[in-house]
């Protein structure tokens, strides 16, 4: 029995001796470090809403084409075949569209209509055989709207480049007018007086680029657009002699360059069409 103690005991003092040396040979477990946290990237997808403002400019002016009965009295008096050069002025109004993004490509549609008060007008005074005359020529765009495909490519997290093209329409107003500044000499001075005047929506296009920060939901942008509306044309006629006639025309067009600060949803209408997006 005393054997069978000595050699337990002696086991339990083996066992304390080596344990120390043994649980140095155990390979320790690495620290757990805590999780990185990751930065949400800038989303642009969805649609948006907004205000825009800008200046335009350009170098459209009215052009007379008078017939055979005009051309040597425009000639005489000194009147040019070109009058109120050089358009310009402010435009403000809403910008809305929609993005669509992959990966680093964001595509969308954008749309504007805004207010404008882009014009420009001329008068001259002059003498003709003795009388004196006043030829004046004005046109302007009262509103101005596109939409336009918007293609770009985000630059940083928050930094969009796009560039920027589609349709442009806008109200244009024109007018020009030759008086004899004697009374009664326009009832009767065959050719004297032409006046003429016209008013239309006119359809043309628009193309550019832009750069657009975005933070969240908000979205602001800087662009340039050259928009071309086509040429509007009209006809100066003097009551006294309907039957002459000055040709007169305007091609509007121009450059202009905007601002626009917008809010955008996190969500589309094709998205809420086809059930991927809910407002």
């Amino acid at each position: 029995m005393k054997r069978w103690v000595i050699a337990g005991a002696s086991a339990l003092v083996w066992v304390a001796a080596v344990s120390p040396s043994g649980a140095a040979d155990i390979p320790m477990a690495p620290p757990v470090k805590a999780p990185i946290a990751v930065p949400v990237m800038q989303s642009w997808y969805g649609s948006y809403i907004g205000i825009n403002g800008g200046y335009a400019w350009g170098s459209n002016s009215v052009e007379f084409g008078p017939d055979a009965f005009y051309a040597p009295l425009l000639l005489g008096a000194g009147i040019p075949g070109t009058l109120a050069p050089k358009a310009q002025g402010f435009l403000g109004g809403i910008t809305y569209g929609s993005n669509y993004q992959f990966n680093s490509i964001v595509i969308g549609l954008d749309s504007d209509f805004d207010f404008s008060n882009i014009k420009a007008s001329q008068t001259l005074s002059g003498v003709v055989t003795g009388v004196p005359f006043t030829t004046s020529a004005s046109h302007e765009i009262k509103w101005f709207s596109t939409t336009r495909v918007r293609a770009g490519f985000v630059l940083a997290d928050h930094w969009l480049l796009y560039g920027t093209g589609g349709l442009a329409t806008a109200r244009v107003d024109a007018a020009a007018g030759n008086t004899l500044n004697i009374a009664g000499l326009c009832a009767v001075t065959a050719g004297g007086c032409p006046l003429g005047s016209a008013s239309k929506t006119m359809w043309g296009w628009a193309a550019g680029a832009g750069i657009e920060y975005a933070t969240g939901p908000w979205q602001f942008r800087v662009e340039y657009l050259h928009y071309d509306l086509g040429t509007l044309n009209f006809a100066m006629r003097d009551f006294v002699a309907p039957l002459n006639i000055i040709n007169a025309s305007v091609h509007e067009r121009g450059d202009m360059v905007r601002g626009a600060i917008t809010y955008r949803f996190n969500w589309t209408l094709l998205g809420l069409i086809f059930g991927t997006d809910r407002i």
